[in-house]
């Protein structure tokens, strides 16, 4: 179980995997209606940001998910796909 407490965000590798099948879906299944999910805080975002921003962004991915139901898309996460900061 992840402690929530501690928990900020999936690693740069498995977040933007999520993006990429949050942005197919947005594409194929909602036909670009609406606005695209959150750009991952990865690479320079990554560096470049304090850890309550890649929680708040993380946040913000899983309301878009939720919003549009596919929340699916956002696989359970191991140990070792999670930034814990």
């Amino acid at each position: 179980m992840i402690n929530n407490s501690t928990f900020i965000s999936p690693t740069p590798r498995i977040w933007h995997e999520i993006h990429q099948n949050l942005l197919s879906y947005w594409t194929d299944e909602l036909n670009g209606n609406g606005l695209k999910p959150p750009v991952p805080l990865i690479l320079a975002g990554w560096n470049f940001s304090e850890d309550w921003e890649k929680k708040t962004r993380w946040i913000e991915t899983v309301k878009w998910a939720e919003k549009n139901n596919c929340q699916h898309l956002i696989p359970e996460l191991t140990d070792e796909d999670i930034y814990f900061g």
